[in-house]
């Protein structure tokens, strides 16, 4: 029995989607799209372009399926696990996701152990 997966890696400057084919027990790994990946500076801080980021999700999910004639059983997403984008309670956005490389956290362990 076959089962196909699609993964999106999300890195610092790049990111990829890789589907993976689980045969009879055996993992094939397909490269199906990359992009590049940029933290854009707005008034001295650093963001993520969240819409760009979506774009090339929904890019990959189409190469998926029209050039690869994949449908994937299932998606995952790795990023990097410390940014977040704040919800409104219709759950739009309200801001976009601060990158971890901003400098405004560059304190943050300083101020911490401060009050420890």
């Amino acid at each position: 029995m076959e089962n196909n997966f699609l993964a999106f890696d999300l890195g610092a400057s790049s990111g990829r989607a890789i589907l993976g084919i689980l045969d009879n027990g055996k993992l094939e790994l397909k490269e199906v799209h990359r992009f590049k990946n940029e933290m854009t500076c707005i008034h001295g801080s650093y963001y993520w372009n969240i819409f760009s980021l979506f774009n090339e999700l929904k890019e990959g999910l189409r190469k998926c399926i029209s050039d690869y004639n994949v449908q994937p059983s299932s998606i995952g997403v790795d990023t990097w696990g410390v940014d977040y984008s704040l919800l409104n309670s219709q759950g739009q956005l309200i801001g976009l996701p601060f990158a971890y490389r901003d400098h405004r956290t560059d304190r943050a362990m300083d101020d911490l152990f401060k009050i420890l």
